[in-house]
């Protein structure tokens, strides 16, 4: 009894099988009427790649050709169906991370000689009026593909001067937004280039200690997206009509290092312009709280204080993951008409790899 029931159960395995495998075509075989021979006979319409040739008087076994056409179909039916439920997977790349940004941009320090200096019973007759220097000072800048300055001794008429001389092409902090007297150490910027995000000031003492406000903004560079903070000081000078100013002028510099071991702690880069009226006791006593080195030359601030030698009061530097090239103190003959301190001019690289915090979104252009 047990040998039959499974000799049955194998003969309805093999019938369900061959079933499958010919796409329930083995049912006319077990029928006698003649139109289910002639259904199984007659040529398919459907687009799959079937066999052309008559089909032959199906028997309850198939053959081996039938049977791997039947599988052949099988498939390819398989493959063309749509999914009942899920999703459809496909190859997806890992997306590419683009580079970090690399700025680099002109940056010069100049102090402009006030027009006070050179009118009325002034002791430089020998120079032309302050709105003519400038003036030239404007093309001056223009012709050397400076992108920012930081300027002193910029009085009202030679800001009024440098604006049309450049053709409204660079913004001016603070200009006239303040004192008259605050607008005599303004930064100057290319609005081409860059992007105001914040305005501020600092009171520094100067003459007598007398508090000027200074200038500190932070601008985002439209290509890059590159922040960075700019700051530009005017420290008091030993004259004959205030006398010493070396209190003064200590003073100052403290004020200005706490600003920059505030501002380091941002993450952005730092750059600082200025006409300081002091050599390297100025540098050294900044570059330590602001990490700071000298566009001059030297390592900055780490490990001592290091500045490439050289008399200079009128000084750039910068946060000390920034390099510096092309340095140069412009004491030519057309900087000796327009001022009687030298143009410092140098060219700045930022590295966002070293100040991620300090990458935004480039601002489009339009």
């Amino acid at each position: 009894m047990i040998t039959k029931v499974g000799l049955v159960g194998g003969v309805a395995v093999a019938w369900l099988l061959t079933f499958i495998l010919m796409g329930g075509d083995v049912l006319p075989s077990l029928s006698s009427s003649p139109d289910h021979a002639k259904a199984a006979s007659a040529p398919t319409t459907s687009p799959s790649t079937r066999s052309a040739t008559p089909t032959p008087t199906p028997t309850a076994s198939a053959t081996p050709t039938d049977t791997a056409a039947a599988a052949a179909v099988a498939a390819e039916q398989l493959a063309n169906a749509k999914p009942l439920a899920g999703h459809v997977l496909v190859h997806r790349p890992n997306p590419r991370r683009s580079a970090p940004p690399v700025l680099t941009f002109r940056i010069a320090t100049f102090n402009a000689l006030g027009s006070s200096h050179t009118r009325g019973k002034s002791h430089r007759k020998q120079k032309a009026s302050g709105p003519a220097r400038t003036s030239r000072a404007g093309q001056y800048v223009l012709d050397n593909d400076i992108d920012l300055v930081g300027f002193q001794e910029m009085q009202a008429d030679q800001r009024s001067a440098f604006m049309n001389a450049t053709g409204g092409r660079f913004g001016l902090y603070p200009g006239n937004e303040l004192r008259s007297m605050d607008g005599e150490n303004s930064i100057a910027y290319r609005l081409d280039t860059w992007e105001l995000v914040k305005a501020s000031s600092i009171p520094i003492p100067y003459f007598g200690g007398r508090p000027r406000n200074m200038p500190y903004v932070l601008l985002k560079n439209k290509q890059t997206g590159i922040t960075a903070y700019f700051a530009n000081f005017h420290n008091p000078a030993d004259t004959g009509e205030y006398g010493k100013q070396g209190r003064w002028r200590v003073a100052a510099t403290a004020r200005e290092a706490d600003l920059f071991a505030s501002l380091r702690t941002e993450g952005y880069p730092l750059f600082v312009t200025g006409d300081m009226n002091e050599q390297q006791p100025w540098f050294c006593a900044v570059a330590g709280p602001g990490d700071l080195k000298a566009a001059a030359g030297g390592d900055g601030g780490r490990d001592g204080c290091s500045v490439a030698p050289g008399f200079r009061i009128d000084w750039i530097a910068a946060s000390h993951d920034v390099t510096f090239s092309n340095y140069r103190e412009d004491r030519g003959g057309v900087v000796a008409w327009m001022t009687d301190h030298p143009v410092v001019i140098a060219d700045a690289t930022v590295d966002a790899v070293d100040f991620p915090k300090a990458v935004t979104v480039p601002t489009p252009a339009g």
